[in-house]
C-alpha cells in the first residue's frame, strides 16, 4: 500500500495516486577527513497496484532519469535506469537491482504535503512566516524535509532531527520542494 512516511533515505507524500520523493543519503564526514559522498534526488510519479513508474532528478538540473517504485508490506524497493552522480559511492547502484527501503514507523506522515530539499547554505527555523529569531535550529543544503503547509513564500515543514523532529516555518525560496 502506497503511504506518506520515511523510507530509510526516501521520503515519500502520497495522494491519491501521485507520489512525490526525495531521496537523500551521505557516507563520510568532511570535518573527520574522510570525503563526503551524498546520493541526493528527486522523483515523482503516478502509483498503480502498488507500483509507481517515477522520473527522478537533482534540483535545478533538466536531465530526469526513469524508474520503478515498488510498494512492498515493510516499505519500498526504487529501480533506477541509471545512477545518480554520487549514489554509487553511498548506497550502491539501483540499475538492474532494487534498492530495498525500510518504512519508519515513527511520527506522523498523513499530513505531508509534499516533501523537499533545502538548496540555501543555511535557513533557520522560523514559530511564524517572517524574520527569523536570534537563536532558531536551522538547516543546510541539502537536508530532506517534509512539507506540512504553504503559505505565500512560506513552507511549513518537518525535519527529522537527531533527538526528535524539528517543526517551522522556511523561506519557500530556500526549498527545492515537489509535491504529488
Amino acid at each position: 500500500m502506497a503511504r506518506s512516511g520515511s523510507y530509510d533515505s526516501l521520503a515519500l507524500a502520497v495522494s491519491g495516486d501521485a507520489v512525490a520523493g526525495v531521496f537523500a543519503e551521505q557516507r563520510g564526514a568532511a570535518d573527520a577527513g574522510a570525503p563526503q559522498f551524498s546520493c541526493l534526488f528527486l522523483l515523482r510519479g503516478t502509483v498503480a497496484g502498488g507500483r509507481a513508474k517515477v522520473e527522478t532528478w537533482f534540483p535545478g538540473e533538466p536531465e530526469r532519469i526513469p524508474g520503478d517504485l515498488v510498494f512492498t508490506p515493510d516499505g519500498a524497493s526504487l529501480t533506477l535506469a541509471e545512477d545518480h552522480g554520487g549514489c554509487a559511492m553511498t548506497t550502491g547502484t539501483m540499475v538492474g537491482t532494487p534498492y530495498t527501503l525500510s518504512r519508519s514507523t515513527g511520527g506522523p506522515s498523513a499530513d505531508w504535503i509534499g516533501v523537499g530539499l533545502v538548496t540555501a547554505r543555511r535557513t533557520a527555523f522560523r514559530p511564524e512566516p517572517g524574520p527569523a529569531p536570534a537563536r532558531a535550529p536551522y538547516l543546510v543544503r541539502f537536508d530532506p524535509v517534509a512539507v506540512l503547509e504553504t503559505r505565500d513564500a512560506w513552507v511549513r515543514v518537518r525535519y527529522r532531527g537527531e533527538k526528535a523532529p524539528v517543526i517551522g516555518w522556511l523561506p519557500a525560496a530556500d526549498l527545492a520542494v515537489v509535491t504529488p
